[in-house]
């Protein structure tokens, strides 16, 4: 296992070590983002795009040249670039800024995780594109499920579950054809693949930095530059406002209209840092790497005998998979804890924020791995063998 430069992996848990396959949930920090969060408390540690003094705009320097990484690790302008608490703060902040009301629709597919599902169901309609029983969407349906009330389309790029790629240009060209804009959850594919938001001509996107090595706490919310023209504001105070009269007010140009409030200043520019790291490796390289580990651990999991294997017939995945095993004594949640404390193998137990994925599929949960550049063939074959030994 690569673990060099991860202190947590280099370390292990009270001095034990251990098989981190849960990334999807988060990842661990390499060494390079850690080191830029304390280098802006101990040089920096001022405000952003406030003061005047040298520790400030050097600040604010530093803040910015972050957005300028994130925006050209997506192929992006970095004035399309909206930072955020984190992908759910961005699919909020969307649903407000649309307007949206009880009466506008928005279609996305019934496995999508409940950040890119409940804002939607909160502020307008929910119409949900079918899943199969490996909880794979109808990608046909999206035409039928298009109205003259559809607002928006959303989906996830990689499926937080199942780890399959959606057809995001096939989607892309459909709404549009329709006049309806898109927008791509890719919290779990930014770590994974290559992103060019200019060739998928996607209007919206969202990720967490917490799930490509950057801190907690930090999300991206990129906005196809015409679309800024569509959206109302999202939280207003201070930061976003130009001028403040007594009876109105001018905002700022996006997208710092939407940065309202101190943001999270060592979170993004650490964030810059694991976007260095990415980067670093190539996407490509990474991109390859996460597909043979995902073929290697649906090939094992699918030979476990009795398991369910979801999303087993997509054509394309990342390093992730989901399996329900048929141990009837235990919960997946149960399995997830045995891993972790007889093999030291840490995976995630549960519904995954899936609750309707997994109601549609009928299974009361499921146990979920997930790898990372860090991860190699031996730490898939340990997972495989404590498997198949329970």
């Amino acid at each position: 296992m690569r673990s060099e430069g991860f202190p947590l992996l280099e370390n292990g848990y009270d001095g034990s070590p251990f098989i981190y396959l849960d990334s999807a949930s988060t990842t661990p920090k390499p060494q390079s983002v850690i080191a830029a969060v304390n280098r802006y408390y101990a040089t920096l540690g001022a405000n952003v795009h406030r003061g005047v003094h040298p520790i400030a705009e050097a600040t604010t320097e530093e803040f910015e040249r972050a957005r300028h990484r994130v925006a050209a690790l997506i192929g992006a302008q970095p004035a399309e670039i909206v930072f955020t608490h984190n992908a759910t703060d961005s699919f909020n902040l969307v649903a407000r800024a649309l307007g949206l009301g009880p009466d506008d629709e928005v279609v996305l597919p019934a496995s999508e995780h409940h950040s890119n599902y409940m804002p939607w169901r909160a502020a307008a309609k929910a119409v949900l594109v079918d899943i199969d029983a490996e909880a794979v969407p109808r990608w046909a349906q999206l035409a039928s499920r298009l109205g003259p009330r559809t607002r928006l389309v959303t989906v996830a790029h990689a499926s937080n579950v199942t780890g399959i790629v959606a057809p995001v240009e096939e989607w892309i060209e459909t709404a549009h054809a329709a006049g309806v804009p898109v927008m791509i959850d890719a919290s779990q594919s930014i770590a994974h693949m290559k992103i060019d938001v200019r060739a998928l001509d996607v209007d919206f996107m969202a990720f967490s930095s917490h799930k490509m090595f950057g801190p907690n706490g930090v999300g991206v919310l990129y906005v196809r530059r015409d679309r800024f023209a569509d959206l109302g504001l999202g939280n207003v105070g201070g930061g976003m406002v130009a001028r403040h009269g007594e009876h109105d007010f001018e905002p700022r140009e996006a997208p710092f209209r939407y940065e309202a409030g101190t943001p999270n200043i060592e979170g993004v520019i650490g964030l810059g840092a694991a976007v260095d790291y990415l980067r670093g490796i190539g996407m490509d390289t990474i991109a390859a790497h996460s597909r043979a580990l995902g073929e290697q651990l649906l090939r094992g999991l699918v030979e476990i005998e009795g398991a369910t294997v979801l999303g087993r017939s997509a054509r394309e995945r990342i390093a992730l998979a989901t399996v329900s095993l048929p141990l009837r004594a235990m919960r997946q949640q149960d399995v997830a804890r045995l891993l972790a404390d007889a093999h030291g193998i840490f995976v995630s137990g549960g519904h995954h924020c899936a609750h309707v994925l997994h109601d549609r599929v009928h299974l009361d949960g499921t146990l979920r791995a997930s790898a990372q550049i860090f991860n190699d063939e031996g730490d898939i074959e340990a997972l495989l063998r404590a498997l198949r030994e329970l």
